[in-house]
């Protein structure tokens, strides 16, 4: 069970000085006031790319940026662009006293980590302080070396300008950067010119700057890191990912929880969403698509109102007031489904499913487990109040009709949206081909740096860290290896050898087992 957490890119013309009028009230939602026209589509993208400000909801865009503002943005383009993740915790606190009941904290520090953000002296960071364009290309410029992006020289003539004095003085540290960040095309000047490298920026500037960086540090990285075949599976893989997310409302029939009950109708919108998202999490792993049964819709609505009206449970009991029929119909759904609570769509809740690396399902994988199964081809959905049942399971035995084994990452490229340095990995084993055998069974991760991570199958109980162990058949049709690296390096475009040693084949002897992940 699972409770449940609150086309191709563009590279877009580049930055320039100029505002045009603001979008009528209204023109897009959730922001303390109106993007300029300009920036509105782009803004858009750049919230559902996670590429915002803090506090947006209560800043002006059209104000001036702030450090700690853009030092968020900075480490979550080094996050989009290279993968980068930072374990502030481990690498030690910065020296500044004006940070600590800074919001952000985070981002600051991991900023200053990072290598990204100095201090305007030994003890202060000055997080309230506006940021100039020459100081935000020498930070993009940064932010690209760290990500391991060349960028392309696109403009010329851009150093004999600095050079000829027509943007003033230029200081050294900043010089590199901002030859940089105009000369591949990303900072324009204004109508007359001018780069206007001491003016300010404002934060829907900065957000929209941050974007058009990161469609650019990211088709540069793909382009030298990814072969034509792996960059065809990307973009068939990133188009599917657009065929859901957007559910819109649930119910075509509202279900009622309570005496007399109902189990109400989804909408199909909202249905075929949840099943997009299915499906984009077996393309993802390299497995054949699956359909909904309108029966099977049905009963896992029955179920969603059944637990949503009593016990979150796969074994619920009966409410008081809930006719027999009613009752066994949804028992028999939750018993057979993976079940969650707290998501706002279905796809929320699979996506979730997918990941499962929580305490309470880490040991064993079992929603993503039953949503990788090869046999799979016929699901059921259903969401009443927030809770969400995905039906996986009937009685009909179909033989195992898949590859040797399936991962999670995935051999071959992995959305970067999926991965995050807690993720257990999983490998099901084909039972035609393999048997578990604790005993002998041994896992090793190795990044592109070189550093490998190995782990063996042992009685530890304590799952928070890394571990290896293994899982019966009891959840999809294979049993699994389970394990979670440590110490490795996850950037985009650089691969992770897996090599899971000393498997037991069915008809004797044992087998290795390497494949490399990418993460995109």
């Amino acid at each position: 069970m699972k409770r449940g957490r609150i086309g191709k890119r563009i590279v877009a013309g580049a930055l320039t000085l100029s505002l045009t009028a603001c979008l009528p009230a209204g023109a897009l939602s959730g922001w303390f006031n109106q993007p300029s026209g300009w920036a509105a589509a782009d803004l858009e993208r750049a919230e559902a790319e996670e590429l915002v400000i803090p506090w947006r909801y209560e800043s002006d865009l059209q104000g001036d940026i702030t450090r700690q503002e853009f030092a968020s943005l900075a480490v979550a383009l080094c996050r989009k662009v290279g993968g980068l993740e930072v374990d502030i915790q481990s690498l030690g606190q910065p020296p500044f006293t004006d940070i600590q009941t800074a919001s952000n904290y985070n981002d600051v520090a991991a900023a200053w980590q990072l290598g990204l953000m100095n201090g305007v002296s030994a003890t202060e960071f000055a997080p309230n302080r506006t940021i100039t364009r020459m100081e935000i290309c020498t930070l993009l410029s940064r932010v690209m070396e760290k990500c391991g992006v060349a960028l392309p020289e696109t403009v010329s003539g851009v150093e004999e300008r600095l050079d000829s004095g027509a943007e003033g003085v230029v200081p050294d540290w900043a010089r590199g950067g901002v030859a940089e960040i105009v000369g591949a095309g990303l900072m324009q000047g204004g109508d007359n010119g001018s780069l206007a490298l001491s003016a300010q920026t404002t934060r829907e500037q900065a957000m929209v700057l941050a974007l058009r960086a990161m469609d650019l540090g990211k088709d540069i990285l793909e382009e030298e890191s990814f072969t034509a075949a792996e960059r065809a599976q990307i973009a068939k893989l990133r188009e599917l990912r657009t065929t859901f997310g957007n559910p819109g409302q649930p119910y075509a029939q509202a279900p009622s929880v309570s005496a007399p009950y109902s189990p109400g109708v989804l909408n199909d919108a909202f249905l075929q969403d949840g099943l997009n998202s299915i499906n984009y999490i077996r393309a993802v792993a390299g497995l054949n698509p699956v359909s909904m049964s309108q029966e099977k819709n049905q009963n896992a609505q029955v179920g969603a109102m059944l637990i949503a009206a009593g016990e979150f449970s796969h074994y619920p009991s009966q409410p008081a007031g809930m006719p027999d029929d009613l009752y066994q119909q949804g028992y028999a759904a939750t018993s057979s489904s993976n079940i969650g609570k707290g998501h706002y769509s279905l796809s929320d809740f699979n996506l979730s499913c997918a990941d499962d690396s929580d305490p309470s399902n880490i040991a064993i994988l079992g929603h993503r487990r039953w949503l990788l199964d090869p046999t799979l081809t016929t699901v059921g959905m259903g969401y009443a109040e927030r809770c969400s049942l995905t039906q996986v399971i009937d009685d009909t035995y179909v033989r195992w009709n898949g590859p040797d084994y399936v991962t999670w990452p995935s051999e071959g490229v992995f959305p970067m949206e999926l991965f995050h340095g807690d993720l257990a990995w999983s490998c099901s084993l084909s039972p035609d081909k393999y048997m578990l055998n604790r005993e002998s069974l041994s896992v090793t991760v190795t990044d592109a740096s070189g550093h490998s991570w190995t782990g063996r199958v042992s009685e530890q109980t304590d799952l928070s860290a890394d571990f290896v162990l293994t899982s019966g058949s009891g959840y999809g049709s294979a049993g699994a290896v389970i394990f979670r690296p440590a110490g490795l390096e996850y950037r985009i475009g650089q691969p992770l050898t897996v090599t899971i040693s000393g498997l037991q084949l069915v008809g004797g002897g044992t087998d290795t087992i390497t494949y490399t992940v990418k993460l995109f």
